[in-house]
């Protein structure tokens, strides 16, 4: 009985060891996989950094002018500098505006790991050589990097009481109020990568198929960008009585590609069940050149026509003006000066202050089941 036994299982072996190679060589040619699994991403680390250039130098209109400068914000750059100079001028002002700069000069979003679906149609060439058309679909959105939502709150809660000691700093100014906010939108982009691969079997028969896997793919984001929205305002009277109303606006967004090509190595080990079915894991790595930038719109609003007219200065240099009636020139003290308020720079548009360099990586793993027709 103990032979017999043996006998059985060695026929059993040999059918489900043997169907494998049969299939492979004989009939069914094409694949057709679906799987689900985790992508783990890189993010860029690297990259050139380009801000807004310093703002145009003007003298104040005043009865002792001082240099100042146009700026289009306060929250970042030249502006949040002329800021700070401005106020550390004054000698008793503790407060300063801490500068959104190093979240203009990195990556506003970041890539996490996270689950992935797919499905791969492929078509054997030989019985070592398949070519594969796939798809795979990333669940995790690209989110704000938390180090940049905290620069970003930072510098929100700077802005109130760095505006707030700077009025009072005349005890001849009325303060109205000074707001700054923060609006972060996580948006809803998420990554779909479509490839080509040819992929190579190091054995060409047995249940058992390890292959290597090589080839092209694009990599494309689908949904809305994540983006921050500053706005800040400050309202109050100077003096002699004329009314100050300015309002500070940013946006900074992820300006990434929307459309990259890749290269993609990988491997895995097919198990075939039977002629007609089988299971697949698969780990496949995909190479792009990396295409993260974030992009900085601001737009600066001094309310005019409002009464009494006037404007007003810092008593340090450089100075801060602040006006609500002309942006004409005037001569002060024989020197050729600027009316308007330093917060009248040209807006800012679509400035693209970082951008990527090197390469960044996807990995996605995963585990599914084929059919053979």
């Amino acid at each position: 009985m103990r032979g017999e036994g043996r006998l059985v299982v060695l026929c059993v072996m040999a059918l489900v060891f043997g169907s494998s190679a049969v299939a492979q060589t004989v009939g069914a040619r094409w694949e057709v996989e679906v799987h689900g699994g985790g992508m783990l991403p890189s993010n860029p680390t690297s990259g050139t950094v380009s801000l807004p250039p310093p703002g145009a130098v003007f003298m104040t209109a005043v009865a002792n002018p001082s240099e100042s400068r146009r700026e289009p914000s306060w929250y970042f750059g030249d502006g949040a500098l002329l800021f700070n100079q401005a106020v550390a001028a004054l000698a008793q002002l503790p407060d300063r505006i801490v500068p959104l700069d190093p979240v203009l000069g990195r990556s506003l979003g970041e890539r996490r790991s996270g689950g992935s679906v797919g499905m791969r149609v492929s078509r054997m060439l030989t019985p070592r050589l398949s070519a594969e058309l796939g798809i795979d679909y990333g669940f995790e959105r690209l989110r704000i990097a938390p180090e940049n939502s905290e620069t970003i709150e930072a510098t929100r809660a700077s802005f109130i009481p760095a505006f707030e000691g700077m009025i009072r700093f005349n005890p001849n100014r009325v303060l109205n109020s000074v707001t700054s906010s923060a609006t972060l939108e996580e948006g809803g982009a998420r990554e779909l990568i479509s490839s080509g691969a040819l992929l190579i079997n190091l054995r060409t028969n047995g249940a058992l198929i390890p292959y290597a896997a090589i080839g092209v793919g694009l990599a494309s984001i689908t949904g809305e960008m994540p983006a921050a929205r500053m706005l800040g305002n400050y309202q109050f009277r100077l003096p002699a009585g004329p009314p100050v109303n300015e309002t500070d606006t940013v946006t900074v967004s992820d300006g990434r590609d929307r459309h990259t090509a890749a290269g993609i190595l990988g491997g895995g080990v097919k198990y075939n069940v039977s002629s007609r079915w089988g299971l697949r894991f698969d780990a496949r790595v995909t190479i792009s050149k990396s295409h993260a930038s974030t992009i900085l719109d601001a737009t600066p609003n001094v309310a005019l026509g409002i009464t009494p007219a006037g404007r007003g200065a810092l008593g340090g240099n450089p100075s801060i003006q602040f006006s609500n009636n002309s942006t004409d020139p005037v001569l002060s003290m024989g020197l050729t000066a600027v009316a308007a308020s330093s917060l009248t720079g040209p807006p800012v548009t679509a400035a693209r202050t970082f951008v990527g360099t090197g390469a960044v990586n996807r990995t996605n793993i995963t585990f599914g089941a084929f059919w053979r027709f």
